[in-house]
């Protein structure tokens, strides 16, 4: 099946402004420079949900195109199941949340907006426990639910000429769902990366898992550094040894209770 046959099917189925470090002009007064950083920020174009979807929607169809989508019926609803129930600790009621599998050995997980969430098989392949899937996924679900990648793409190039929401569409919409495709896949920055940590820490604990879960699936990949499917995840994430010194430093400061791990019914499910 083309990549192109391949993403229609998936689709058939289912704030400030950071700071951009220059060199004030000569005699710029302070008051000038702010008011010209305000001034720069009101130029960002908010994105409805609506739009949001949209994009989401085609940089999802990206994804099934360069990956195929798992055909397994059983394997995806258990996905969106363990999915589902981290995203219901902090729903967002004006999107629908979908999970599906990719088949491929990469180890990464992508979450694009209006809550088009995708897992890799490689990465379900180093998962040992449920509680650690529902940590990725959790993790996955706090890109969501902060924007990050429509942020991303509102302070991007593509968006500098776009005056209206009503021109987000055709080529112009295009060429914005490439942008947003081109972060998943290049990577978010350190401070989203660590905001979906803390996020997805606290959907999965409240959720009723160990809060262990992710930083036990992070430490994992430490000890695969090198190989080749997961130089993917190396390169657009933060360090494994730092991501998980700063998790369990959290879990030990909000004093978050232990949960389920449910390793048996992962295995008995995912097939190892």
């Amino acid at each position: 099946m083309t990549r192109t046959r391949r993403a229609a099917a998936f689709l058939g189925a289912v704030a400030l402004l950071s700071a951009v470090a220059t060199a004030p002009a000569a005699g710029q007064s302070l008051f000038d420079r702010l008011r010209q950083a305000a001034s720069v920020a009101r130029t960002l174009l908010p994105i409805s949900t609506e739009k949001e979807i949209e994009i989401g929607r085609g940089i999802a169809a990206t994804i099934a195109g360069r990956f195929p989508v798992s055909t397994d019926a059983g394997l995806t609803r258990y996905v969106n199941l363990v999915g589902l129930t981290v995203a219901s600790q902090a729903p967002r009621g004006d999107i629908t949340y979908r999970f599906a599998v990719l088949e491929t050995p990469i180890v990464n997980a992508y979450a694009a907006p209006g809550g088009y969430i995708f897992i890799t098989k490689g990465s379900l392949d180093l998962i040992r426990s449920e509680a650690e899937l529902a940590g990725v996924l959790a993790h996955e679900v706090g890109h969501v639910n902060r924007r990050h990648v429509i942020e991303q793409i509102r302070k991007s190039d593509t968006m500098r000429e776009v005056k209206n929401t009503l021109d987000l569409q055709g080529f112009v919409l295009d060429r914005v769902v490439g942008t947003g495709a081109n972060a998943l896949f290049t990577g978010l920055s350190r401070g989203d990366e660590m905001e979906a940590d803390s996020l997805g820490l606290e959907y999965a604990s409240s959720a009723g898992y160990d809060p262990g879960g992710l930083a036990a699936f992070i430490g994992r990949l430490d000890q695969h550094a090198g190989e080749g499917p997961v130089s993917e995840f190396f390169a657009t994430h933060p360090k494994p040894n730092e991501r998980v010194d700063r998790l369990n430093s959290i879990a030990r400061r909000e004093g978050l209770p232990g949960g389920v791990m449910l390793a048996d019914r992962y295995r008995a499910t995912v097939g190892h």
